[in-house]
């Protein structure tokens, strides 16, 4: 019996030796998965934005200075490039159609280039709706110091019909990407400066994934709090 037990504990003893570290240490393995990397954090900002595609608040009142209520419609539509190692160029085309008494209307579309390099952001990433009941919401993004954000704004047109039918509201803007340039934006120019700007995202999710995707990669590339 005894000669038995020595054969069986001998047997045990062999199987333990030779079952691999990663079998027996699973249970006590504690280590994480790394963060996603900036080329991937990056990839994932500009995909988000591709899902978008072209978004609508939906109709909303707004109340002007003067009193008058107005009815707002927002549609916008984001692009972005990537800048290597952690810069981005986002084209927003907007337009905005204002209504009043349902009579008279007014719409400016226009296409706004922003390029940035991450590393002059804050990670202070704001969040916000485009009004009570929209279906549009907005990113914030803060320089930390001055102003590091280059801006350049180009107003729109339908091809081939009256600019003045355009900003009346006799003629409806149902497709961003077949506007054009109403004046050929100069190629030298260079820009206008900003400290911050806003844009638009199309719902709750993609806002709340965006403003944690843009912190990573703000931090990631060295971007730091404001001072004051």
């Amino acid at each position: 019996m005894g000669k038995w037990h020595a054969k069986r504990l001998a047997a045990c003893l062999c199987i333990l030796v030779m079952t691999p570290p990663t079998a027996r240490a699973i249970s006590n393995d504690t280590s994480v998965a790394e963060p996603p990397s900036q080329e991937e954090t990056l990839a994932f900002i500009k995909g988000t934005w591709d899902v978008c595609a072209t978004m609508q608040s939906g109709w909303q009142r707004m109340l002007a200075k003067d009193g008058s209520l107005w009815q707002v419609n927002r549609m916008a539509k984001v692009t972005v490039a990537i800048i290597p190692p952690s810069s981005l160029r986002i084209v927003t085309r907007l337009n905005e159609r204002r209504k009043l008494s349902g009579v008279f209307e007014i719409q400016a579309p226009e296409e706004r280039i922003q390029e940035f390099d991450l590393s002059g952001l804050s990670p202070n990433v704001n969040r916000q709706r485009d009004g009570e009941d929209t279906n549009l919401y907005e990113i914030g993004l803060r320089c930390a110091h001055a102003a590091c954000i280059t801006e350049w704004v180009a107003p729109l047109a339908i091809p081939g019909k009256p600019l003045h039918d355009l900003r009346t509201g006799k003629l409806a803007v149902t497709n961003l990407d077949e506007l054009v340039y109403a004046d050929q934006p100069s190629t030298k120019s260079p820009g206008g400066k900003k400290g911050e700007i806003s844009i638009p995202v199309c719902d709750r999710t993609s806002l709340e994934s965006l403003s944690q995707a843009f912190q990573h990669a703000i931090i990631k590339s060295g971007g730091k709090k404001p001072l004051f």
